[in-house]
């Protein structure tokens, strides 16, 4: 019988009572944790917000592994500045959030962002057409600050990332507005081909993450969003090392193992994540597709 619920947060306590399965797909959610580098980011990417208008407008770079919290940082951002509408019905929305596209040009580009807009255009339109209505449409909206996401993506552009990046360049000089960009080394490379464009982002980087206080703290406060009804200490030394060793150096890596590892331990009745549970976890960390192709 549960004898204490002192280690979830208030709004999981009412999830014990769901059925297996329920609780289960529960494990799923996402959950926000305000690690050290998320907020000193998230206080970068909020003074953005307040900065004045001027001639050159200040832009950031958000570069991290693969898998190490990139999205989750613009997501959060960008749902704490939801779009807002006047007493006179007109739309304020400080952020516009989008992602680059997978094989970029000026044409997608521009139909990306009237379509995070909720605007519908002709998509064959010629793209000095759908310019003109991007800049009116985010004028009109107040965008403030131009989010994109999968910044790594200009790589594949081959000789229009220039194009692309001059095309931004002006997009924030025109608006008036601050650009956050987001991805993989490869963003670095992207920026380093217009040394111009370079020099107006300041480097935020997601540093791969250590065995150390950082990720203790994390996992403790991730422990009160897993619907289970015994404390798992998965910041003791044993736990902790275990689910370093096999999550990794990404944070979504050990996001992924504990939402693993808590429906195993709700599915085995344990109702807390331990060794044994770990061992009997369905978990494949992202080298390990090595031992994979190895073994087939």
């Amino acid at each position: 019988m549960r004898t204490s619920i002192a280690h979830l947060d208030d709004e999981i306590v009412p999830l014990l009572e769901l059925t297996t399965s329920d609780r289960v797909a529960a494990c799923n959610m996402d959950r926000w944790i305000g690690y050290t580098r998320a907020q000193q980011i998230m206080q970068q990417l909020d003074e953005l917000l307040l900065y004045p208008r001027t001639l050159r407008m200040p832009n950031l770079l958000i570069v991290g592994q693969s898998g190490n919290g990139k999205s989750s940082i613009l997501e959060r951002f960008s749902h704490r500045h939801p779009v807002q509408v006047t007493e006179a019905g007109t739309p304020i929305a400080p952020v516009l959030h989008i992602s680059m596209p997978e094989t970029p040009d000026e044409g997608e580009f521009w139909s990306i962002i009237l379509w995070a807009l909720g605007m519908t255009h002709a998509e064959r339109a010629p793209p000095p057409i759908k310019k003109r209505e991007a800049k009116s449409a985010m004028t009109y909206a107040g965008i403030r600050v131009l989010v994109i996401d999968e910044f790594n993506n200009l790589t594949y552009a081959g000789r229009r990332a220039a194009d692309l990046l001059a095309l931004i360049k002006g997009l924030s000089n025109d608006l008036k507005i601050s650009v956050v960009a987001a991805g993989t080394q490869a963003a670095i490379n992207a920026l380093n081909s217009e040394p111009q464009m370079k020099s107006r982002f300041e480097p935020a980087a997601l540093d791969r993450w250590r065995l150390n206080v950082d990720y203790l703290r994390f996992l403790a406060s991730y422990e009160r969003f897993l619907p289970l009804a015994e404390p798992s200490n998965l910041a003791s030394r044993e736990l902790a090392t275990d689910i370093y060793g096999m999550a990794g150096e990404t944070i979504g890596g050990t996001v992924k193992l504990l939402k693993a590892a808590a429906k195993t331990a709700i599915e085995l009745g344990r109702e807390r994540i331990d060794t044994e549970v770990l061992k009997k976890t369905n978990f494949v960390r992202k080298d390990g597709w090595d031992d994979v192709v190895k073994r087939i």
